[in-house]
């Protein structure tokens, strides 16, 4: 049937076709998708939106904040107390001026390490 070199440009002019009908398939697929989707949050821009209403907290008795004063100044001079002690020199050569509660981070161990691990450029052979 396909003998030849005009049977050869004959089966590549075919398949040509093909593809690009198919081609043109997916394209009129994308843009209906596409059309679906605008119609569909039209839809969801019509619903009421729901008020926002502002939660505030309630009111902090002042025996409490007394009592996390002293907690914090207990805590600020034991942390102190160890500092010096580490340091091997007396309270003062240095002052601490604040202290913030260490935060961990929500990323995974080994991811941080791997990353550090890349970052330091260690070729690691398994």
């Amino acid at each position: 049937m396909f003998e030849e070199i005009s049977g050869a440009v004959q089966l590549a002019i075919i398949d040509m076709v093909l593809v690009f009908a198919v081609l043109s398939g997916l394209a009129l697929v994308m843009v209906l998708l596409k059309n679906a989707v605008k119609i569909k949050t039209k839809v969801k821009e019509k619903t009421p939106k729901v008020e926002e209403v502002k939660v505030v907290p309630p009111a902090e008795s002042p025996s409490r904040i007394i009592r996390e004063e002293e907690i914090e100044g207990k805590l600020v001079a034991v942390i102190t107390a160890a500092v010096a002690s580490y340091l091997e020199r007396p309270r003062r050569e240095f002052k601490i001026l604040s202290i913030r509660k260490y935060e961990p981070s929500t990323i995974n161990p080994w991811t941080a390490m791997g990353r550090q691990e890349l970052m330091l450029g260690k070729n690691i052979k398994y």
